[in-house]
């Protein structure tokens, strides 16, 4: 009898040590963890990219697509309904940067709104002073695991 129990104690010992080694090394080898940990250092995070463009120029210019869509109100005549209006503007590089100091200074004026948009593609920054017809929308798309502003609405009229 002492034998028996002997025999089951040593044996659960064994099989503990094997289960627990076993799961160890499942884990250790197993390439979701693997796969998550390096998806999030590859792909970038859309609020820390937004918080970075939208606090280092640089970092923001360097972050402009080839081409940029979208509507700039100091360009164009309008109608007396705005509705009419059609996206038309085929933004130059080299003026995104005198509009991006009033871009800063006007998400931080009293009463603005900033809203995100991500039920499409591209994501959407809205940012808007509610009940006038001023707004900015910033909208950008993901290439090679980086996020990239790919449209840009200023209109304050």
């Amino acid at each position: 009898m002492k034998k028996n129990i002997c025999v089951l104690f040593c044996i659960s010992i064994i099989l503990s040590i094997i289960m627990g080694c076993g799961g160890n090394s499942v884990k250790k080898s197993g390439s979701p963890m693997v796969t998550n940990v390096f998806d999030s250092i590859k792909d970038e995070n859309f609020m820390q990219f937004i918080e970075h463009f939208h606090n280092d120029s640089l970092f923001a210019m360097s972050r402009l697509c080839d081409t940029i869509i979208g509507i700039n109100t100091d360009t164009h005549e309008f109608d007396s309904i705005l509705d009419d209006f059609v996206m038309d503007t085929i933004w130059c590089k080299d003026s995104i940067p005198n509009y991006y100091p009033f871009l800063n200074e006007f998400k931080k004026t009293d009463g603005v709104i900033t809203e995100y948009d991500s039920t499409g593609f591209p994501i959407q920054e809205y940012i808007y002073m509610p009940e006038s017809s001023c707004y900015i929308k910033l909208r950008f798309v993901k290439k090679e695991h980086k996020w990239f502003l790919c449209g840009f609405d200023f209109a304050f009229l």
